[in-house]
């Protein structure tokens, strides 16, 4: 069976029984790959799966429409599993509340529970890898100058029009009251402004520190082209050298924000 029947039939299989109310899929329209939303058995056959499926549609399972279909099914690839896994371990999601149909890259790893997800992810993706070319080109950049750098990215982030599709996009921007809409108190100017979209950009990175699982979902959505695949390569590899924490592998993991260690380094207190 190719993985696609398998995803139908374990789509269509948890809507029967009733272990899912609703399924989160992709299904083909125009050519392209859009989200669908499942709420009947007979519509599996309409689902798909291809590398063109690159929608990380943990996003989702934040709208209300959504989560009053709870328990749902989602169609992941692992970065999108690894976003699951991160919003149960930061408490947005309950662990009995998600099936994952838990799709690789050549191969269906079918219909699971989250702990189970988890331990695949650790078993078998502990160590995703990214595209060497933005590894090449996130090294070229911290190979920067301080101003080199401030004047790559001031001419990155002018062409950032505030639209917030990156964080709609994202699973981890969950927040319903997101700082960037936020005037009383005011952190981060609400206007278009070159200074308002440098610090939006930069406050949204470090808030996804330890917390990005780098399925791209953001620089996908982002109408303007921005890199942002740059900036969440490089944090990542900091934290991860820094702290050796990588998000969405443990459902009792503590993020990383917000958490600390008795043998963690301090050598930067001053």
């Amino acid at each position: 069976m190719s993985i696609v029947d398998s995803i139908r039939a374990d789509a269509a299989d948890l809507l029967q029984t009733g272990r899912a109310k609703l399924v989160l899929g992709y299904r083909n329209r125009q050519g392209r790959r859009a989200p669908i939303l499942l709420t009947d058995a007979a519509g599996a056959d309409q689902l798909v799966y291809d590398a063109e499926c690159r929608q990380n549609l943990a996003a989702y399972l934040r709208k209300p429409e959504v989560r009053q279909h709870f328990p749902v099914a989602v169609v992941a690839a692992p970065p999108a599993m690894r976003s699951l896994v991160m919003l149960a371990a930061e408490s947005q999601i309950a662990a009995d509340s998600v099936t994952v149909l838990a799709v690789g890259e050549n191969e269906y790893h079918g219909a699971l529970d989250l702990p189970a997800t988890a331990q695949l992810l650790r078993e078998k993706y502990a160590n995703l890898a990214l595209p060497e070319e933005l590894l090449r080109r996130v090294r070229e950049i911290a190979a920067m100058s301080e101003e080199e750098r401030a004047a790559f990215w001031t001419e990155q982030f002018s062409k950032c029009t505030r639209c917030y599709a990156c964080r709609s996009a994202c699973p981890g921007c969950y927040c319903q009251w997101c700082i960037s809409k936020r005037n009383v108190p005011q952190w981060i100017s609400t206007a278009d402004l070159p200074h308002g979209t440098y610090a939006w950009n930069i406050t949204r990175a470090f808030h996804h520190a330890g917390r990005c699982t780098l399925c791209g979902a953001c620089e996908a959505a982002c109408p303007q082209g921005l890199p942002l695949m740059l900036l969440n390569a490089h944090v990542a590899e900091c934290v991860e050298k820094e702290f050796g924490h990588k998000t969405g592998y443990d459902l009792a993991e503590k993020p990383l924000i917000g958490s600390w260690r008795t043998e963690d380094d301090d050598g930067f207190v001053r």
